[in-house]
Protein backbone atom coordinates (compact mmCIF):
# COMPACT_ATOMS: atom_id res chain seq x y z
CA UNK A 1 0.00 0.00 0.00
CA UNK A 2 1.27 3.82 -1.37
CA UNK A 3 0.32 4.79 2.86
CA UNK A 4 2.46 2.51 4.23
CA UNK A 5 6.22 2.90 4.56
CA UNK A 6 7.98 -0.37 5.68
CA UNK A 7 11.50 -2.37 5.91
CA UNK A 8 11.72 -4.65 3.49
CA UNK A 9 14.41 -7.59 2.84
CA UNK A 10 16.54 -9.59 5.11
CA UNK A 11 18.50 -8.41 8.12
CA UNK A 12 22.13 -9.01 6.27
CA UNK A 13 22.67 -5.07 5.94
CA UNK A 14 23.52 -2.51 8.26
CA UNK A 15 20.96 0.05 7.15
CA UNK A 16 18.55 -0.14 4.01
CA UNK A 17 17.23 3.01 2.44
CA UNK A 18 13.58 3.53 1.63
CA UNK A 19 12.73 6.84 -0.94
CA UNK A 20 9.51 8.38 -0.66
CA UNK A 21 8.74 11.10 -3.85
CA UNK A 22 5.24 11.26 -2.44
CA UNK A 23 4.09 12.07 0.48
CA UNK A 24 0.67 11.79 1.73
CA UNK A 25 -2.36 12.48 4.60
CA UNK A 26 -1.35 9.79 7.27
CA UNK A 27 1.34 8.02 5.84
CA UNK A 28 2.23 5.35 7.95
CA UNK A 29 5.73 4.18 8.91
CA UNK A 30 6.29 0.92 10.43
CA UNK A 31 9.57 0.42 12.11
CA UNK A 32 10.30 -3.47 12.89
CA UNK A 33 11.98 -4.62 16.14
CA UNK A 34 15.56 -5.60 14.42
CA UNK A 35 15.61 -2.10 13.26
CA UNK A 36 15.98 1.92 13.55
CA UNK A 37 14.79 4.49 11.33
CA UNK A 38 15.88 8.22 10.60
CA UNK A 39 13.96 10.15 9.16
CA UNK A 40 16.18 12.38 6.39
CA UNK A 41 14.71 15.14 4.03
CA UNK A 42 16.63 17.66 2.03
CA UNK A 43 19.76 15.77 3.54
CA UNK A 44 19.36 16.42 7.04
CA UNK A 45 18.12 14.43 9.83
CA UNK A 46 14.82 15.10 11.02
CA UNK A 47 13.86 12.48 13.46
CA UNK A 48 15.84 9.16 14.70
CA UNK A 49 12.86 6.41 15.50
CA UNK A 50 12.93 3.12 17.93
CA UNK A 51 10.30 -0.03 16.47
CA UNK A 52 6.48 1.50 16.49
CA UNK A 53 4.53 2.86 14.15
CA UNK A 54 4.41 6.60 13.24
CA UNK A 55 2.41 9.33 10.91
CA UNK A 56 4.76 10.99 8.66
CA UNK A 57 2.91 14.22 8.74
CA UNK A 58 3.64 14.07 12.63
CA UNK A 59 7.15 15.13 11.20
CA UNK A 60 6.73 16.95 7.89
CA UNK A 61 4.31 19.64 7.25
CA UNK A 62 2.60 18.43 4.43
CA UNK A 63 0.85 21.89 3.29
CA UNK A 64 3.81 23.24 2.90
CA UNK A 65 6.68 20.12 2.23
CA UNK A 66 4.02 17.73 0.70
CA UNK A 67 6.28 17.96 -2.86
CA UNK A 68 9.34 16.97 -1.05
CA UNK A 69 10.65 14.00 -1.58
CA UNK A 70 11.91 12.21 2.29
CA UNK A 71 14.04 9.10 2.49
CA UNK A 72 13.54 6.87 5.84
CA UNK A 73 17.18 4.82 6.25
CA UNK A 74 16.49 1.44 8.04
CA UNK A 75 19.34 1.13 10.60
CA UNK A 76 19.68 -2.42 11.73
CA UNK A 77 19.91 -3.33 15.61
CA UNK A 78 21.35 -7.02 14.86
CA UNK A 79 22.58 -7.29 11.52
CA UNK A 80 26.58 -7.79 11.61
CA UNK A 81 29.25 -7.37 9.11
CA UNK A 82 32.47 -9.48 8.94
CA UNK A 83 35.55 -8.11 6.81
CA UNK A 84 39.12 -9.28 6.53
CA UNK A 85 41.60 -6.55 7.20
CA UNK A 86 45.45 -6.63 6.33
CA UNK A 87 48.80 -4.78 6.78
CA UNK A 88 49.27 -3.26 3.44
CA UNK A 89 53.12 -2.75 4.41
CA UNK A 90 55.37 -5.02 7.06
CA UNK A 91 55.31 -3.08 10.44
CA UNK A 92 58.57 -2.48 11.65
CA UNK A 93 59.03 -4.14 14.96
CA UNK A 94 62.06 -4.44 17.48
CA UNK A 95 63.52 -7.67 19.19
CA UNK A 96 64.75 -5.97 23.04
CA UNK A 97 66.62 -8.94 23.40
CA UNK A 98 68.74 -8.90 20.40
CA UNK A 99 68.42 -5.49 20.18
CA UNK A 100 67.60 -5.62 15.96
CA UNK A 101 64.89 -4.45 13.68
CA UNK A 102 62.56 -7.10 12.06
CA UNK A 103 59.10 -6.53 9.78
CA UNK A 104 56.23 -8.41 10.48
CA UNK A 105 53.06 -8.48 8.59
CA UNK A 106 49.51 -9.41 9.72
CA UNK A 107 46.16 -10.37 8.64
CA UNK A 108 42.84 -11.19 10.17
CA UNK A 109 39.07 -10.60 9.82
CA UNK A 110 36.83 -8.64 12.09
CA UNK A 111 32.99 -7.90 12.67
CA UNK A 112 31.17 -4.70 13.25
CA UNK A 113 27.35 -3.62 14.15
CA UNK A 114 25.66 -0.28 14.16
CA UNK A 115 25.93 1.17 18.10
CA UNK A 116 24.90 5.01 17.41
CA UNK A 117 22.39 4.86 14.01
CA UNK A 118 22.49 8.50 14.14
CA UNK A 119 26.47 8.95 14.36
CA UNK A 120 26.57 6.17 12.40
CA UNK A 121 24.89 8.15 9.37
CA UNK A 122 26.37 11.05 10.04
CA UNK A 123 29.98 10.26 9.98
CA UNK A 124 29.91 6.96 8.28
CA UNK A 125 26.93 6.53 5.68
CA UNK A 126 26.61 9.78 4.42
CA UNK A 127 24.67 9.64 0.92
CA UNK A 128 26.11 6.08 -0.01
CA UNK A 129 23.60 4.37 -1.22
CA UNK A 130 24.51 0.73 0.22
CA UNK A 131 27.06 0.33 2.59
CA UNK A 132 28.44 -3.00 1.79
CA UNK A 133 31.26 -4.42 3.57
CA UNK A 134 34.00 -3.98 0.84
CA UNK A 135 32.46 -0.14 1.63
CA UNK A 136 32.88 -0.31 4.73
CA UNK A 137 36.26 -1.83 4.70
CA UNK A 138 37.78 0.60 2.77
CA UNK A 139 36.61 3.02 5.02
CA UNK A 140 37.49 1.45 8.46
CA UNK A 141 40.83 -0.31 6.66
CA UNK A 142 43.21 2.78 8.14
CA UNK A 143 41.70 2.66 11.50
CA UNK A 144 41.79 -0.60 11.99
CA UNK A 145 45.72 -1.05 10.77
CA UNK A 146 46.65 2.10 12.45
CA UNK A 147 44.75 0.49 15.90
CA UNK A 148 46.70 -2.71 15.57
CA UNK A 149 49.97 -1.22 14.66
CA UNK A 150 50.37 0.60 17.43
CA UNK A 151 49.04 -2.17 19.91
CA UNK A 152 51.17 -4.74 18.42
CA UNK A 153 54.18 -2.60 18.44
CA UNK A 154 53.98 -1.89 22.30
CA UNK A 155 52.73 -5.28 23.43
CA UNK A 156 55.83 -6.66 21.58
CA UNK A 157 57.98 -4.56 23.79
CA UNK A 158 56.54 -3.70 26.96
CA UNK A 159 55.95 -8.03 27.67
CA UNK A 160 59.98 -8.02 25.65
CA UNK A 161 58.05 -10.92 23.40
CA UNK A 162 61.32 -12.33 21.12
CA UNK A 163 60.58 -12.11 17.69
CA UNK A 164 60.04 -16.11 17.08
CA UNK A 165 57.24 -16.10 19.85
CA UNK A 166 54.86 -12.85 18.65
CA UNK A 167 52.95 -15.91 16.90
CA UNK A 168 51.84 -17.74 20.03
CA UNK A 169 50.34 -14.00 21.63
CA UNK A 170 47.28 -13.84 18.79
CA UNK A 171 44.70 -14.27 21.26
CA UNK A 172 46.06 -11.87 24.04
CA UNK A 173 46.76 -9.16 21.21
CA UNK A 174 43.66 -9.80 19.09
CA UNK A 175 41.90 -8.90 22.45
CA UNK A 176 43.63 -5.74 23.54
CA UNK A 177 42.78 -4.58 19.56
CA UNK A 178 39.51 -5.04 19.68
CA UNK A 179 39.19 -3.13 23.10
CA UNK A 180 40.80 0.14 21.78
CA UNK A 181 39.40 -0.10 17.64
CA UNK A 182 36.08 -0.49 19.89
CA UNK A 183 36.74 2.16 21.54
CA UNK A 184 37.58 4.37 18.56
CA UNK A 185 35.32 3.09 16.31
CA UNK A 186 32.13 3.65 18.23
CA UNK A 187 33.47 7.43 19.70
CA UNK A 188 34.24 8.77 15.96
CA UNK A 189 31.25 6.75 14.21
CA UNK A 190 29.38 4.75 15.98
CA UNK A 191 30.29 1.96 14.89
CA UNK A 192 30.57 -1.12 17.46
CA UNK A 193 33.33 -3.71 17.12
CA UNK A 194 31.66 -6.58 17.91
CA UNK A 195 35.13 -9.13 17.70
CA UNK A 196 38.52 -8.74 16.02
CA UNK A 197 40.81 -11.92 15.14
CA UNK A 198 44.43 -11.87 13.96
CA UNK A 199 44.71 -15.08 11.60
CA UNK A 200 48.16 -14.70 9.92
CA UNK A 201 51.21 -13.59 11.74
CA UNK A 202 54.57 -13.69 8.93
CA UNK A 203 57.73 -12.38 10.05
CA UNK A 204 59.67 -11.62 7.10
CA UNK A 205 61.92 -14.40 6.04
CA UNK A 206 65.45 -12.42 5.33
CA UNK A 207 64.71 -11.16 8.44
CA UNK A 208 63.50 -14.38 10.13
CA UNK A 209 66.87 -15.74 9.16
CA UNK A 210 68.92 -12.85 10.05
CA UNK A 211 67.73 -12.88 13.77
CA UNK A 212 67.77 -17.01 14.02
CA UNK A 213 71.61 -17.10 12.97
CA UNK A 214 72.18 -14.10 15.54
CA UNK A 215 70.52 -15.99 18.43
CA UNK A 216 73.11 -18.67 17.28
CA UNK A 217 76.16 -16.44 17.80
CA UNK A 218 75.26 -15.32 20.77
CA UNK A 219 77.08 -16.24 23.77
CA UNK A 220 74.76 -15.83 26.17
CA UNK A 221 71.66 -17.42 26.95
CA UNK A 222 67.97 -16.15 26.82
CA UNK A 223 65.20 -17.19 29.06
CA UNK A 224 62.68 -18.08 26.70
CA UNK A 225 59.93 -16.89 29.52
CA UNK A 226 61.52 -13.45 30.82
CA UNK A 227 64.06 -12.95 28.65
CA UNK A 228 66.78 -12.88 31.44
CA UNK A 229 70.68 -13.53 30.47
CA UNK A 230 71.61 -16.73 31.53
CA UNK A 231 75.11 -18.26 31.83
CA UNK A 232 76.09 -21.67 29.95
CA UNK A 233 74.86 -24.49 32.12
CA UNK A 234 71.96 -22.36 33.80
CA UNK A 235 69.10 -24.88 34.43
CA UNK A 236 66.55 -22.75 36.23
CA UNK A 237 66.43 -18.71 35.39
CA UNK A 238 67.36 -16.59 38.29
CA UNK A 239 64.34 -14.26 37.50
CA UNK A 240 61.23 -16.11 36.88
CA UNK A 241 62.40 -20.35 38.16
CA UNK A 242 61.37 -21.40 34.66
CA UNK A 243 63.58 -24.49 33.92
CA UNK A 244 65.86 -23.60 30.90
CA UNK A 245 64.66 -25.88 27.76
CA UNK A 246 65.69 -26.30 24.32
CA UNK A 247 63.23 -23.98 22.02
CA UNK A 248 60.18 -26.29 20.61
CA UNK A 249 61.00 -25.22 16.98
CA UNK A 250 59.06 -25.97 14.14
CA UNK A 251 60.80 -27.86 11.35
CA UNK A 252 58.99 -26.36 8.68
CA UNK A 253 58.34 -22.37 9.13
CA UNK A 254 60.64 -22.11 12.23
CA UNK A 255 58.46 -20.64 14.50
CA UNK A 256 59.23 -21.20 18.23
CA UNK A 257 56.32 -22.44 20.49
CA UNK A 258 55.36 -23.06 23.29
CA UNK A 259 57.00 -26.42 25.15
CA UNK A 260 53.45 -28.00 25.43
CA UNK A 261 52.54 -27.73 21.97
CA UNK A 262 52.01 -30.39 19.78
CA UNK A 263 51.28 -28.93 17.10
CA UNK A 264 52.64 -25.74 15.30
CA UNK A 265 50.91 -22.09 16.15
CA UNK A 266 51.66 -20.48 13.16
CA UNK A 267 51.30 -23.57 10.29
CA UNK A 268 49.54 -26.23 12.08
CA UNK A 269 52.82 -28.82 11.38
CA UNK A 270 53.03 -31.88 14.28
CA UNK A 271 55.78 -31.08 16.58
CA UNK A 272 57.95 -34.34 17.86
Amino acid sequence: MKNIIKFVGNNEKLFSRVIVESLQPKQTLIVPETHNAILIKDGQMLQTLSSGKYFIDDFVDLKTEGDTALEVLFMSKTAKLKMRWGTPQRLFMFDTTLQENYRLGLSGDFEVQVGDPRKCYLYLVGASNDLTADALQERLQSNVVSVMEGVVVDFVRDNSVPFNQVVLYKKQISQKVQSVLGHKLQSEYGIAVFSFNIANIIIDEADFNRLSNTIKNVDALVCRNCGATLKEGDKFCFRCGKKVTAPNVCPVCKTENADEAAFCANCGEKLS
